[in-house]
């Protein structure tokens, strides 16, 4: 239920037009971005959303707020077309859907809290590269890293094929994040406006 509130369970699988790094580079860049997000301590934004899926004619665009707060605090907000809030503290997570909160139990799921650690990830982009859960491979776009991430746990992989996370070259800072569905639905999130704290 989660996951379809979210709407983060959502192109095809996307083509990579970056050139691949080497290993010695990879390990570099992964250092660099790691760096960054480690550094900040807020982030605010505005991002856009749009999911693709067979089901739907069209895909649906969705706008929202995003703060995060060093070292584990988030708030995911939807604000059109319609309102709804993921609010994580540590591990106390509160979903509030038309002003009712529900306080979500992330340690009794191992899927929600991969989810909300995902999500943390997408925020400050601080875990993304842990080789227990991904296998990780970096392009050099021009002006992004792409990291294109597929899962190794089976839990994960029963929920995405691929993610695929883009990284601001000027700023360490995620761009844009890519979502692919083991059902073939995609989400593609956008970042905008980004307020960073360091």
């Amino acid at each position: 239920m989660l996951l379809l509130a979210l709407g983060l369970l959502i192109p095809s699988v996307w083509a990579q037009n970056g050139t691949p790094l080497a290993e010695a580079e990879r390990l570099k860049v992964e250092a660099e971005l790691t760096q960054a997000a480690a550094s900040m301590q807020s982030l605010q934004c505005r991002f856009v959303q749009e999911k693709t899926s067979s089901m739907l004619a069209e895909p649906t665009v969705s706008e929202g707020l995003m703060q995060y707060t060093a070292p584990d605090k988030l708030r995911w907000e939807y604000t059109s077309p319609y309102a709804f809030a993921l609010v994580v503290d540590g591990e106390h997570i509160v979903r509030e859907v038309d002003g009712k909160a529900e306080v979500i139990d992330g340690n009794s799921s191992r899927m929600v809290q991969g989810i909300v650690n995902i999500i943390m990830g997408s925020a400050s982009g601080k875990n993304l590269f842990d080789a227990s859960v991904f296998d990780v491979k970096l392009y050099d776009e021009s002006d992004t890293w792409c990291a294109v991430m597929n899962p190794k746990r089976r839990d994960m992989k029963r929920m995405f094929s691929q993610l695929v996370f883009h990284f601001d070259k000027k700023t360490n800072g995620i761009s844009r994040v890519e979502f692919k569905e083991s059902a073939g639905d995609a989400t593609v999130i956008r970042f905008e406006e980004m307020q960073v704290k360091n």
